[in-house]
This record gives C-alpha cells, structure tokens and sequence, in this order.
C-alpha cells in the first residue's frame, strides 16, 4: 500500500479470524452493507461485526433482518433536538466505545451520512484500516449535497481501502490523488441486494399493492413505481414534484402509480394531492422484497434515491432521479444510466410519461447490461477487504461492459 497517511491492518494472532466491523447508520446503509456480511458469512475467512447506530438504527436493524443478517452491536442515538455536531459527537463516543470494547481488523463504512463519517474518524483514531464501501461520489461542490459532500471528501483521505461501484467513480478519487491498487472498482452492491431481495420475495401484505402487480403481470395495466425519501422534501419543495405525478396519472389512462411513503408530513401532503386519484396506491414503505418485485415489473420509476435507480437497469426499467434545480433536467449519460430532473411539475411528467409510453420498445429489445454491477460486487468486495487483510490476492476490478 503506497499511502502512509492511513493506517495498515495490524497481523492477525496465528489461528484467528479476523473480525471486521460493518457500520449502518440507516435502511439505505445497511441494504448495501447486508450482501457484503453474508459473503462474509459464507466464506468464513473473516468474521463480520455489524453494527447498526444513529439516528436510523432501528430501520438498519429491520432491513438487516430482512437479509437474514444479525445486527451483532447496537449503538443507539438520543437525538432530542440536538445540532449536527453534537449529534456526532454522540456518535464518535458512542462507536470509539464499542471499537475499544470489540476492537476489529478493519472498520467499513458506506456512503457519505453523519453515521459513515464519525465511525471512519473513530477508526482512524484508533489507528484501525478504514474501508470506504461507495466511494468516490463527487458533486464536486461542499455546499450541495450538504454536508455529505465534505463527508465523503474527508472519508477518502482517512481510508485505506476505496471500494467504488463504477471506473467513474474511481476516475474521481484519481483526481483527488487516491489511486492506486488501494482503489478497488467492485461494482454496486445494491444491484447485489436486489437479487436477493427478488430471490426472497413471497407476496405484497398490502392486497391493495398485490392487485396492483397482478394486474401489470396480467398486461392490464402499466406501473410508475415512485420512491421518495421524506427527509428530502420540504413542502414547498414537494408539492411540484406531486402535482407533476398527478399529472402523469391524468395524461396516462393505462398507468398506475404505487407511491411507498413513511407517516409524515410528506405523506399527508401525497394523501391531499393524490388521495382521491383511484390509481394512485399510497402505500407503507414496503420491505426491500416487495419494492423489488414492484419495480422489476413497473414501466418507469421516479426516485430520489440511488439504490432503486442502480438496481433499475438489472431488469430494464428506466428511472427518473429526481436533484437539481426546479426545471433542469438531462437525458442518460450511457445505456442503463438515469436521466435526472430538478424538481418540476412539468418537467416530471413530461419525462416519466416518456419513459412510460416506451415500455412496450423495451420489452421487444434485447436487455442492456446494467452499468452499476452485475450481482458481484459484494463477493469482489469481501475479498479486496481479504487483501487488505493479507489473506489472498487482489480481486479482478468490475467493468461494465
């Protein structure tokens, strides 16, 4: 490894797995942090710890539970109102605790949260190897996303390994000078969570959903999964990208809408703008086996999230990723890839009508590879970590093709 600033494994006492801690701060964490465990898991070279904190601990702990994989630590959160930093203060106490308690061979954070920055610097600090699933994500301005951007920055100079799901993303750290076989392109494991959550898929316990989806199998009527996550959206900001859905409802006689939202204000907001539409199904969120199934089957998604629009793909369904500026928008960089849109009402259903009214192209064209992974990218991941930790040779990196 040719970076001294970061720390290297510490050997392993003869006859001992080496334990590696996975940390999810939320849902969205701890779908990608969950096929990463299980290979973990199946392969036995080393013992994962998952530890699920913050303020979304509980949900990781759900989601986990839903892969089959046991949250091993807890390390809950008293937010009551707190700001930011005290709020990670909380945090970096809380996880240099549990670290000096369970002390691992390697830390592993995803993404860019509060949660994925305090438990790379508690690592750091303790001079344990920190693992940076999903890195290289770049909007290449601090003040947007805020403060995700600076956390994703500050993870890349504290970590040892740099596990990125597309050559785009490792092009970014090389910018930043982090290249080098440290980097890693091991492709997205959510596409990897995808599968298995398709794989684990029973029935919708909603049965006004079930009919839904057996109506699209049947070819009766086409779906518009939407996705939104509710800390995103302040009411002014959501009502356009509503309005812009009932919009597509009314332009699309033969299109359904299934809108998964948590009890809140969001959700209030969705009741009375869409509520009295009859094809619009505002939903609990739904277990990662069920939106699976949904969106495997749905003719477009609307999301604002990136684990949808990087599983989308595997089953040839367009997305709409919904960032910006209200009334901006770009087409698809590459096949598979999303087009993206700020959040306007016309703009939305403009596109998302488009993306609907080609789903009959789509079915008749040969599949396109999906650019994000291939199903892999949790087993190209356990094992760069396996080389981190001297146990085998570097992994091959992932390459769309």
């Amino acid at each position: 490894m040719p970076n001294t600033l970061v720390p290297l494994p510490a050997p392993t006492p003869g006859g001992r797995v080496p334990e590696v801690c996975l940390v999810a701060g939320d849902a969205a964490a701890a779908v990608r942090l969950a096929p990463v465990a299980a290979a973990m898991r199946a392969r036995k070279l080393v013992r994962p710890v998952v530890l699920a904190c913050g303020d979304g601990a509980r949900a990781a702990t759900e989601v986990l539970s839903g892969f089959g994989v046991a949250t091993d630590v807890l390390v809950e959160l008293v937010r009551d109102g707190q700001c930011t930093p005290r709020v990670a203060a909380q945090l970096l106490t809380g996880l240099d605790h549990a670290f000096a308690d369970r002390p691992p061979a390697a830390v592993v954070v995803q993404g860019d949260s509060a949660t994925a920055f305090s438990a790379a610097m508690a690592a750091f600090w303790r001079q344990v190897p920190v693992v940076h699933l999903d890195a290289g994500v770049r909007s290449f301005d601090l003040t947007a996303p805020f403060p995700q951007e600076g956390h994703r920055r500050l993870i890349a100079q504290v970590a040892s390994l740099h596990l990125t799901a597309t050559p785009d993303a490792a092009g970014n750290l090389a910018q930043e000078c982090h290249g080098g076989p440290k980097v890693v392109t091991v492709g997205s494991t959510a596409v990897d969570a995808g599968f298995d959550a398709l794989d684990r898929y029973v029935r919708h316990l909603d049965a006004r959903v079930q009919a839904v989806e057996n109506a699209v199998v049947a070819g009766e009527v086409r779906l518009a999964l939407v996705v939104l996550d509710a800390a995103r959206w302040p009411e002014e900001s959501a009502a356009p990208v509503l309005h812009g859905i009932a919009d597509l409802v009314l332009a699309c006689p033969d299109l359904e809408v299934v809108l998964p939202i948590a009890r809140g204000h969001l959700r209030h907001l969705a009741y009375d703008m869409l509520g009295r539409l009859v094809r619009v199904t505002i939903t609990d969120p739904l277990p990662q086996p069920e939106l699976v199934c949904l969106l495997s089957v749905a003719a477009a998604v609307v999301t604002d999230t990136s684990t949808p629009a990087e599983q989308s793909p595997s089953f040839g369904v367009p997305v709409l990723l919904l960032g910006g500026e209200p009334g901006t928008w770009t087409e698809p960089a590459a096949p598979g890839h999303p087009w993206t849109a700020g959040g306007d009402r016309a703009v939305i259903a403009r596109i998302t009508e488009k993306l609907v009214l080609t789903h009959v192209e789509r079915l008749a064209a040969s599949p396109t590879d999906n650019p994000f992974g291939d199903g892999f990218a949790a087993i190209r991941a356990e094992q760069a970590i396996q080389w981190l930790l001297g146990l085998r040779d570097r992994p091959t990196d992932f390459t769309p093709r």
